[in-house]
């Protein structure tokens, strides 16, 4: 009788010990980016800044009648897009701003472009790329072209970016837009004299300024006495621009910095100075309708015969 006690002891307690174990009401509840909480016999989901409870899930605390989020906390994440890939957006008053979010690769150029409804005329949408701390990203460039802005970065270390969609000015103010993300891939040409490209006499090379505050440098061993013809020319409305320098550092030529004309240039270095020269091309602004980004072409001729 005894062992019959014992032995309906021991059932009783495991049945309770798997009552317990299967009473847990968060074993099968995903808040997304939140965590369950149990509440009173009952799940429930605790959110991160930037969210709220959406039934047992965690959803973007985007403002009622919003697309995307006004804060970092809450942007939309976005993956690299295809090269013509497009989507529609709406900025549903003045004063809205959209955050989108995305991760970069060191050493990778990103494109942030929002494009307005309006072809052919200025932008009504303005692109600026920020940290996590919100402010402006180091080494990104925003520039404007005919109905679209773009905002690009060479990454310098892996992490998130986020970039900000707001109206362009409160007189070209236009709800819908659209936006693309590009991944543009590795700088072409390095950007500081001591990683300078050769380039030979003789050849002409082509390249791309992106970011807008992107510099590609490029190196001549030149021979002494020799005349060399050092030539740039931009696409799309660009104005290239040059800064030469020879053996020692020192400026022996530098473009306008502002031009509201298109143009190409070109400086002949005449008597050359024997050892490496070295060439920054990059574009300058003041043409209308120019995006400061974009193909260019430059190239060494030896004047001598």
């Amino acid at each position: 009788m005894l062992r019959s006690v014992s032995s309906l002891a021991k059932v009783l307690a495991l049945f309770v010990l798997c009552a317990c174990a299967e009473s847990d009401p968060c074993e099968d509840v995903d808040c997304g980016p939140g965590q369950c909480v149990p509440s009173s016999e009952q799940a429930a989901c605790s959110c991160p800044q930037g969210y709220v409870p959406a039934g047992m899930s965690c959803k973007r605390d985007v403002r009622e009648g919003d697309d995307h989020g006004d804060s970092i906390e809450a942007a939309t994440p976005v993956e690299p897009m295809e090269p013509l890939q497009r989507v529609a957006a709406n900025l549903d008053n003045i004063d809205d701003v959209d955050l989108f979010s995305f991760h970069v690769t060191a050493g990778r150029i990103y494109r942030f472009s929002c494009h307005g409804s309006r072809p052919g005329y200025n932008a009504t949408c303005f692109v600026a790329l920020l940290g996590a701390d919100g402010l402006t990203l180091p080494g990104s460039a925003g520039s404007g072209g005919t109905s679209s802005f773009h905002a690009a970065v060479l990454a310098t270390q892996e992490g998130t970016v986020y970039a900000r969609v707001k109206p362009y000015s409160r007189f070209s103010y236009d709800p819908p837009y659209e936006y693309s993300l590009l991944d543009l891939g590795p700088d072409d040409f390095a950007n500081t004299l001591t990683e300078a490209t050769p380039v030979p006499v003789g050849t002409t090379v082509s390249g791309n300024i992106e970011p807008g505050i992107d510099v590609d440098v490029f190196a001549l061993d030149a021979v002494a006495g020799r005349a060399y013809r050092l030539s740039c020319r931009g696409s799309s409305y660009n104005n290239c621009a040059m800064r030469v320098r020879g053996p020692g550092g020192e400026v022996l030529y530098q473009s306008q910095l502002f031009e509201v004309k298109w143009r190409s240039d070109t400086f002949d270095l005449q008597g050359a100075q024997e050892g490496r020269h070295t060439v920054e091309m990059f574009f300058t602004p003041g043409i209308i309708f120019s995006t400061n980004v974009g193909d260019y072409t430059f190239s060494v001729a030896d004047l001598e015969p």
